[in-house]
């Protein structure tokens, strides 16, 4: 009689990637600076990404003052501590019209809480293919940043830029990610 085997995909809910900030963020990660004990060096801390996941998918999402402001982000990969970062790819993004009614960590109530409806990608660096999902900024879609980690134990992002530039914006936006 034939062995029946099941596999399995571990799968993460929706977690904190970067918090919202209260200014922009300096680009802390120089070539000079690239290394890991400088991870979290004004940027936010570079979040482990959990064992199994290969996987990740990132989304942003913003206070209603800056519903369709316009953001840049850029996303950086250790592959090991002690390791240096690499970009792995940087873009823009705006806010939408999709209404975050729960706040898809905490599961608390949400007002005024809005997610990206519009992800491009200006250059990327990594192995892999980054790509955008929901590109269009088509009302009613979230848009999401997809790639494969290959080999990327954490994940550090960069934000700027949010509401055009507006000093003290970004402390409206945050970024969240699930992964498989």
């Amino acid at each position: 009689m034939p062995t029946k085997t099941a596999l399995t995909t571990k799968q993460l809910p929706w977690i904190k990637l970067r918090s919202a900030v209260v200014t922009d963020d300096a680009t802390v990660l120089t070539v000079t600076t690239r290394n890991f004990a400088n991870r979290n060096a004004g940027t936010g801390d570079a979040v482990k990404i959990p064992e199994g996941i290969n996987h990740v998918i990132i989304t942003f999402l913003g206070k209603a003052s800056d519903q369709t402001a316009a953001f840049t982000w850029r996303l950086y990969g250790y592959r090991a501590t002690n390791g240096m970062a690499e970009q792995i790819a940087y873009g823009t993004g705006n806010l939408g019209d999709v209404a975050a009614t729960v706040h898809p960590i905490s599961g608390a109530a949400a007002t005024d809480l809005y997610y990206a409806d519009f992800l491009s990608i200006t250059a990327q660096y990594h192995v892999k293919t980054v790509a955008v999902l929901d590109v269009g900024g088509v009302s009613g879609e979230i848009a999401k940043i997809a790639f494969d980690l290959a080999g990327f134990q954490y994940l550090l992002l960069e934000l700027t830029d949010c509401n055009a530039g507006t000093a003290n914006e970004t402390d409206q936006l945050e970024a969240i990610y699930t992964g498989f």
